[in-house]
């Protein structure tokens, strides 16, 4: 046996970051009253109330949507208020976020479920230090508690529909009818060859029924407040974990145990490697290997629930099969990892992503690396998904589909505490319905619904501090589509937004985009359908709250409403720049409504600095522009808002 410190030491090194992050946010407000007071003199300017922007925009009947999402369609200057509760969301202990996801999503409260009499006692001859043996004990006892909660979650959904709904999601996300390689994979993580050459039929179907019908029932079907309720145990069991006292004696090689019908994995302080499944493993140090089957929850295949709690070393995750650790599939996966500068790779679904259940991945310090190429790094569908990095210098690339996303009843959130942090996200899926040149992202605060059939839920990637580059193509940073909500939140220094199309706070087609920065010297480059933009009864906002900023962009950029929309580009200080290559398409322009019944209304505010405007605007005036737009700026007597 080796000896090293108690985990307890643990508990202290997370505390510290989320104190001082706390601190630093304490104060944070997206739209500050001295916001709202302007907005109503840019309205005033238009014959306008702040009541107006709330026109009609629930024009569409989907068979589920979430109600906040479709009262915020009518109360546009309230959208804001759900970016605070992500900010302090972000700002607090990490056990929070699963009480943010079941508020987001609207869930009842869990139902309480009869006491697991389970076995106890561990089997076979116990060969741990005897203190680590009664921890482990006491969480085999939640493990048990959580898995009751899973069945229950899942009690009303037959197992052939849950084969059906996995295969609909992962196949068609990987484009299995073009990739017939993918199959093994699909095989190998329980959705045979004939189910998926089923629902690759039925996307080439002209009539989606009763397709739509059956997944669409699926999804009603699963109790999520029964799945977040025990990721929420699991998460405090990792915590009650901690051994105070003399040092553990940790093994020298890897022990496999069964500690009350549960299956334990104990590592060495040296560099070990894990492959195979269980409820948990736990590692005191070293530089680890986690593979194969370990870290990841398949419900699937009998395996609802993985905890890995990693205290210390420079590990590696390495997804090579479908799910990644870190992934849930109708089931929960818990990936805590106390420090070091850590990998976390996916060849197709990674670290974070909760599909049909909860995955939650923590990472408390160190300068990480996290790569995947679909669904990962805060994915939700139908449950929830997060990732949440307390510290370091952090790389986040991704193919498509995470960084923050949400799709049907889904939350995604990813959380970055501290650091100078790059996100990039495309590459892989090409745009051909739009831009056969570009590429999907679906990232980056990117909540997507079920046109037209169901409503997204809400997405945010929060990244607390730091000098920041963010990088997307096409849906990203910040956007809605469908009836759900999507959000960038970054809380300050001089950050970097690239994007092509739709984003950069942008609401598409009945939803609600935004993205605030907390001040710096900001950048945001787009080109179209970006920067406080909005598109077909919907909303956008785009909040910078202070610093010398620039906006560039091609046309439909830069509060620019379109199509019974709402968009709102809101800078509160600094010497700006607004450059729009369309300047008669962009900036502060609404619409007129063509044949429809009404138009849009889109604002400009700047409210200090010395500004300029391509479409010839004047600086501390207020410039009406066609259709409902008007650019509202202020002298620029105020200071710079510089952080």
């Amino acid at each position: 046996m080796r000896r090293v410190p108690a985990l307890a030491a643990l508990a202290f090194a997370s505390t510290v970051g989320l104190e001082l992050t706390a601190r630093a946010q304490a104060q944070w407000t997206t739209l500050r009253d001295t916001d709202r007071t302007a907005l109503a003199s840019a309205l005033d300017v238009l014959n306008l109330t702040t009541n107006d922007p709330g026109f009609l925009k629930d024009v569409a009947e989907p068979r589920w949507a979430l109600a906040r999402v479709r009262r915020l369609l009518a109360s546009p200057l309230e959208f804001p208020e759900l970016a605070d509760e992500a900010m302090r969301a972000a700002a607090e202990p990490a056990r929070g976020d699963f009480a943010v996801a079941a508020r987001w999503l609207e869930l009842p409260v869990a139902e309480s479920l009869p006491e697991v009499a389970g076995p106890t006692g561990a089997d076979g001859e116990p060969v741990l230090d005897p203190r680590l043996m009664e921890a482990l004990r006491g969480f085999a006892a939640a493990a048990q508690r959580a898995r009751a909660r899973i069945d229950h979650a899942f009690a009303q959904v037959a197992g052939e529909d849950r084969v059906y709904a996995a295969a609909s999601t992962l196949a068609g996300n990987f484009l299995a009818g073009d990739h017939p390689d993918l199959q093994p994979l699909l095989s190998a993580a329980g959705m045979p060859e004939p189910v998926v050459a089923g629902t690759v039929a039925e996307e080439r179907l002209i009539d989606p029924e009763p397709g739509v019908s059956r997944y669409l029932g699926v999804c009603a079907g699963v109790r999520i407040e029964d799945v977040l309720a025990a990721a929420a145990g699991m998460r405090q069991a990792v915590d009650d974990l901690q051994v105070s006292g003399e040092p553990i004696a940790w093994p020298t090689a890897v022990c496999r145990l069964e500690v009350a019908g549960t299956r334990i994995v104990v590592g060495t302080v040296g560099d070990d490697r894990f492959d195979q499944a269980a409820a948990l493993i736990l590692d005191p140090g070293g530089n680890d290997l986690y593979t194969a089957a370990a870290g990841r929850a398949n419900g699937l295949l009998g395996q609802p629930l993985s905890v890995v709690f990693d205290l210390s070393g420079d590990d590696r995750y390495v997804g090579s099969e479908l799910l990644g650790p870190g992934a849930a599939l109708f089931g929960v996966a818990l990936l805590v990892d106390g420090g070091g500068a850590d990998a976390y790779g996916a060849n197709y679904v990674g670290a974070g992503a909760g599909i049909f259940g909860v995955a939650y991945t923590e990472d408390l310090a160190g300068d990480d690396a996290y790569q995947a190429q679909s669904m990962a790094q805060g994915a939700g569908v139908v449950g929830f998904g997060c990732l949440r990095d307390a510290a370091g210098n952090d790389r986040y690339d991704l193919g498509f589909i995470g960084q923050g996303y949400a799709g049907v009843r889904g939350v995604g959130l990813l959380i970055d505490q501290s650091g100078n942090d790059r996100y990039a996200a495309g590459g892989v899926r090409v745009d051909y319905d739009r831009n056969e040149d570009r590429y999907l992202s679906v990232a980056q605060g990117c909540a997507v619904g079920m046109r037209p059939y169901a409503g997204g839920g809400v997405a945010a990637l929060v990244d607390l501090a730091g000098n920041d580059a963010y990088e997307a193509d096409v849906f990203g940073q910040g956007v809605g589509y469908w009836y759900a909500a999507g959000m960038l939140l970054d809380g300050g220094g001089q950050d970097s937004y690239q994007l092509f199309q739709y984003g950069q706070g942008s609401g598409i087609h009945l939803s609600l985009g935004l993205l605030a920065d907390g001040g710096g010297r900001d950048m945001y480059t787009g080109y179209i359908l970006c920067q406080g933009n909005a598109h077909d009864y919907a909303v956008g906002w785009l909040i910078d709250q202070g610093g010398d900023d620039t906006y560039t962009g091609d046309h439909f950029v830069q509060g620019r409403a379109i199509n019974n929309a709402c968009a709102v580009l809101l800078d509160s200080a600094g010497d700006d720049a607004y450059l729009a290559r369309q300047p008669d398409q962009a900036q502060g322009l609404g619409d007129n409504g063509g044949d429809r019944e009404y138009g849009s209304v889109a604002l400009i505010l700047d409210l200090a600095g010395t500004d300029r405007y391509t479409c010839g605007a004047t600086n501390g005036a207020s410039t009406e522009r066609p259709d409902f737009g008007v650019i509202f700026d202020r002298a620029a007597e105020s200071a710079k808002g510089e952080p």
